[in-house]
């Protein structure tokens, strides 16, 4: 069949809920990359930010994925920024199947508006911030991804849906 499936894309992209419904139609064991640092740190992503700034997160996330390239048959949900480092890049080719879930920036900021969780968006202008980050992320996402999945306009099942017939 196939063994991991790997989820990359921007912030409020839908990772994390495609993930969650993922492995349940499928019957596979979730994990997503955020929830797994914080619970390593014992404290929200927020506060690392905070605290010990994005490099130190970086650091952290990419012992994340380290940890699971022995992981099989698992759904796994990234960070938005997981692939910023190419080594990380390399390591998500190696842990799985990756898939690009590739929102507009209508999507995301109607996804994000009122998460108050996200240190990157903790600016005055921060649908300038999405569309800036997004661009400069994009071909990573790209480079990366085996599958892209356009996720605008659409709804949870319907990605899902997606995502299987395409595996």
């Amino acid at each position: 069949m196939f063994g991991n499936i790997i989820l990359v894309g921007f912030m409020g992209s839908g990772k994390s809920t495609v993930g969650k419904e993922l492995s349940k139609l499928l019957n596979r064991k979730f994990i997503d990359t955020d929830e797994e640092v914080e619970k390593e740190e014992g404290r929200s992503i927020n506060d690392i930010f905070n605290t010990q700034g994005e490099q130190f997160f970086r650091n952290i996330e990419t012992k994340t994925l380290e940890s699971l390239l022995e992981k099989k048959n698992y759904i796994i949900s990234t960070g938005g920024g997981i692939v910023l480092k190419e080594y990380n890049r390399q390591l998500l080719k190696k842990i799985g199947k990756v898939i690009f879930l590739h929102a507009d920036v209508n999507h995301i900021v109607n996804n994000v508006k009122y998460d108050d969780t996200r240190p990157l968006l903790q600016t005055e202008d921060w649908i300038k911030t999405i569309s800036e980050m997004l661009e400069s992320r994009e071909d990573k996402y790209l480079s990366t991804a085996d599958i892209i999945i356009q996720t605008s306009g659409k709804n949870i099942e319907s990605i899902v849906q997606e995502i299987i017939s395409l595996l």
